[in-house]
């Protein structure tokens, strides 16, 4: 996984390997993923995603957004804070709140 932080932008890369064991994570796997083993391209602002490729295309016909919003909010939630412009868009919307 690699991410570029441009302070009101966030570009997230992450590798077939990345996706693969974020399918198949013991607990919390992602049955007939449409992601695992596929390298995966994505560019958020605070408007939300600009820009996707996966595979270095565009995305598939067989592509499943509901993963793709767990699998880069997962990955997305560690590295940004609740404050980054960002963050409402690739995790907080994802993401329960307390009391709810």
């Amino acid at each position: 996984m690699r991410i570029q932080d441009n302070g009101t932008s966030v570009a997230l890369w992450l590798s077939a390997r990345d996706t693969y064991d974020w399918a198949h994570r013991p607990g919390s796997s992602w049955p007939c993923s449409t992601l695992a083993d596929r390298r995966v391209f994505c560019a958020f602002d605070r408007t939300g995603l600009v820009e996707l490729a996966v595979d270095g295309k565009n995305a598939p016909d067989d592509f499943d957004a509901h993963e793709f919003n767990a699998c880069t909010s997962d990955f997305l939630a560690r590295r940004l804070k609740p404050e980054h412009p960002c963050y409402f868009v690739t995790v907080g919307q994802f993401r329960s709140r307390e009391g709810s």
